[in-house]
């Protein structure tokens, strides 16, 4: 009976216990994978579950949709930072609750070509295949479209921007930190 009471209770204290993060970022912009590599990845590698993290790519940047119905997204750093944010949002997309590792493996690199091989290779070829048709065509860029809308809708105009619980952190101290102060878990 005690081990059903605890397999019933212990659900309810971690999501009790859940912070909610939410990260503005550009797939280019080297705070944004500084903060991703060495904080937030490492953060969700030692403590799973404690993040509901929302991760939003699009950042200094525009998008427009042009007579035949097609979206056209422009970004601060060029057209390749686009394209990565693009499939940094398909894999959003395509795994909400487990994308942070292939995230966090796009985030930074050169190329989508690089992105493709170096990040996409230890899924499925099918998986691969969907995310490739997702960051190459316009459900790709309707994705980069509702980040973009996201971004502006926040007032972001720094990159990165997070905020932990709805209120914005400065990062003047260790993420690990300020998470840390807001559950029982660390």
């Amino acid at each position: 009976m005690l081990v059903l009471l605890i397999a019933f209770l212990f659900p309810l204290l971690v999501q009790s216990q859940q912070i909610n993060v939410t990260i503005f970022t550009e797939s280019q912009c080297p705070y944004c994978t500084k903060l991703l590599r060495e904080q937030i990845w490492p953060f969700y590698v030692n403590r799973p579950g404690i993040m509901n993290l929302q991760i939003v790519p699009f950042g200094k940047g525009d998008c427009t949709y042009d007579y035949n119905r097609n979206f056209h997204c422009t970004c601060m750093h060029g057209a390749t930072e686009c394209d990565l944010n693009r499939l940094q949002n398909c894999a959003i997309s395509y795994f909400p609750r487990r994308h942070l590792g292939l995230v966090t493996c796009l985030q930074g690199l050169g190329t989508l070509r690089e992105g493709f091989s170096k990040c996409l290779s230890r899924l499925s070829p099918n998986t691969q295949r969907k995310l490739i048709e997702c960051a190459t065509t316009q459900t790709g860029e309707l994705l980069n479209y509702y980040s973009m809308v996201n971004t502006h809708r926040a007032g972001v105009r720094i990159w990165p921007t997070m905020y932990v619980n709805g209120v914005f952190f400065d990062r003047s101290y260790p993420v690990e930190h300020k998470l840390c102060e807001h559950t029982a878990w660390c």
